[in-house]
């Protein structure tokens, strides 16, 4: 709140400026010709569905896979999709959720950055640096092009991790471990791929800080050589120790959702995510892309066969030399870290390009990357920071020239203007129903339709295709041997049915086997098997009348991951309760 405070005039600044960004959000229309636009609707409805299931923590997408159902959010990072969720239930429609979290997002990456580089180089900097993440043009690419909607909210998240990190290694206390700790946590719970991609930026971010500000001990009254490197190193292991225990923090936060993920991968069919389409050794960027001006709204091809931007920006790529001229020629406010920006640029530059293949194919993680060009993400935030640099007093005593600041923002919204404008279309009826998810399967039955490890051949339909094509309520479960009735009294993130049989039958559902599922025979837990091809449920159920009960319980990964994220709630709401807040103005 005292940020706030002190810095309302610039934050409404940012908030002005950043009309163009996100007002084509404020319309009745949508843009569903954008690459995932459509799922990152649906992706709410199942979310909604599973929430209003009884399920706190959904881990369960129920009509993916043409009904069989799909663990999405045991394996996706659902923070963004939660907070779209809570809007929703505030009474906006699914879309409109999905809009607002859009401008959220869009505003806070730029108060994030705002106060991340802020803190570096001045509050001109940071007005720049903000002015310059908003409009830069993958960013721009993210909402209105691909409107990767998970994606874009991390990238919000992103300089809030930084700043928070910053400000701890600065004056290393409890309360700023709690910060980094929890920004962090966040930024792992919203999107896993941004958290692999940004990690080790963050963890030589940390290293070099640390060596950076060392350097504070060569003003010491210590003369010997020996003492002031014991001195540094000492200051280092410090700063280390709490820097190490931010991220343990963090992930300990994100344990809900981490810990299964890493764990239980293994039940789905990993492979079909990281092959064909989604191969990152077809999805390098030659350095013309990064260039040119070209704007499309089509797909990532192979090679230069692309039909959307890549390109870094020629206003962010014009401040950036500029950026670079003056860290040489003159010495500005933590020009050492401005150099570690700038050198980040071009790594990942570099990275990105056909000339890092070798280095990928070391990686074990490129694969779940799947698209080099994603690193985009990091090249704006690194050049955000440098276009930022560029404004840094080089004493105290200076300050810009308000009409020239002024002209220099509306040079940066101007330039990307023409990008802020979608395809837009009218909201489909089906949009916000299960039906959407059943159409995007059809879309590209060997890209879209996911399956688990049990699974031996991939659905190309269902038999409850046609009921969600005709709206009609959808089943739950069949009998695939014996004689007798089935009535479904729910289907959805669980499943209830009530048999009536003479004799035993062999009871199936809809439903794809994957750790967790308990069946329960009038209220009584009993043994279930897969059958193949699908490896849908499957259970014996003796003659007469019965009630089956399908339910996705916990596993014991999934409560081991849930008490450590509650321990972690409570270690981070006690250090910002018991600490008293620092200012952020403490100097590196």
């Amino acid at each position: 709140m005292q940020f706030l405070k002190r810095h309302f005039t610039n934050l409404g600044l940012i908030l002005a400026l950043s009309v163009f960004a996100w007002s084509p959000l404020l319309t009745t229309a949508y843009f569903f010709k954008a690459h995932d636009a459509r799922h990152s609707v649906f992706y709410v409805v199942e979310f909604d569905q599973t929430f209003r299931d009884g399920y706190w923590w959904p881990r369960w997408s129920p009509d993916f896979a043409f009904g069989y159902g799909y663990p999405l959010f045991n394996i996706y990072a659902p923070l963004a999709i939660y907070a779209a969720e809570i809007v929703h239930l505030l009474g906006l429609s699914f879309t409109d959720a999905v809009k607002t979290m859009y401008i959220l997002a869009t505003l806070m990456g730029g108060f994030g950055m705002y106060g991340f580089v802020r803190r570096l180089f001045g509050d001109s900097s940071g007005l720049l640096a903000a002015l310059v993440y908003i409009y830069a043009p993958f960013h721009l690419v993210e909402i209105f092009v691909r409107s990767a909607y998970a994606e874009f909210v991390a990238l919000a998240v992103i300089p809030f991790v930084f700043w928070a990190f910053t400000e701890l290694l600065a004056d290393p206390n409890r309360r700023r471990v709690a910060s980094a700790g929890f920004t962090y946590g966040l930024l792992i719970l919203t999107h896993h791929t941004t958290f692999f991609t940004f990690t080790p930026l963050l963890m030589v971010y940390i290293l070099y800080f640390m060596a950076f500000s060392s350097h504070e001990c060569e003003n010491s009254i210590l003369t010997s050589e020996n003492k002031i490197f014991a001195l540094r190193l000492k200051r280092f292991i410090h700063k280390g120790l709490y820097a190490l225990a931010a991220g343990f923090l963090g992930a300990a936060l994100s344990a809900i959702y981490l810990l299964p993920t890493l764990v239980e991968k293994n039940y789905i069919k990993v492979e079909q995510w990281t092959s064909g389409s989604y191969n990152y050794l077809d999805h390098f960027v030659y350095f013309s892309q990064f260039f040119s001006p070209m704007w499309g709204y089509g797909y990532a091809g192979v090679g230069l066969a692309d039909g959307f931007s890549y390109q870094l920006g020629i206003v962010g790529i014009v401040l950036v030399s500029f950026a670079m001229t003056k860290i040489y020629y003159q010495k500005i406010k933590n020009r050492g870290l401005a150099l570690f920006f700038l050198i980040s640029t071009g790594v990942t530059i570099l990275l990105m390009s056909p000339l890092a293949a070798p280095i990928w194919q070391i990686i074990p993680l490129a694969m779940l990357i799947q698209f080099p060009w994603r690193l985009l993400g990091i090249a704006i935030f690194t050049m955000s920071v440098m276009a930022g640099a560029l404004l840094s007093p080089i004493s105290d005593s200076e300050s810009p020239n308000q009409s020239q600041l002024y002209v220099l923002f509306l040079i940066v919204v101007l330039a990307s203007f023409p990008y802020t404008l979608p395809q837009y279309t009218e909201i489909p009826a089906e949009a916000e129903t299960p039906l959407a998810v059943v159409n995007w399967d059809k879309g590209s039955i060997t890209d879209r339709v996911g399956m688990v490890s049990v699974t031996t051949q991939q659905p190309h339909t269902s038999p409850l295709e046609p009921l969600y094509l005709t709206q009609k309520p959808l089943l739950a479960a069949h009998i695939i041997n014996g004689q007798g009735t089935i009535t479904t009294l729910h289907r959805g993130a669980s499943s209830q049915v009530q048999v009536s049989a003479p004799q035993h039958v062999m009871v199936q559902f809809y439903t794809y086997d994957y750790p967790g599922w308990q069946v329960t025979l009038d209220d009584q837990p009993i043994a279930h098997r897969y059958e193949p091809p699908y490896g849908l449920i499957t259970v014996d159920v003796p003659g007469g009348d019965h009630v089956l009960l399908l339910q996705m319980n916990s596993t014991p990964i999934r409560t081991i991951g849930t008490i450590i994220s509650g321990l972690a709630v409570l270690v981070i709401t006690f250090c910002l309760v018991t600490s008293m807040p620092k200012p952020f103005t403490s100097k590196l």
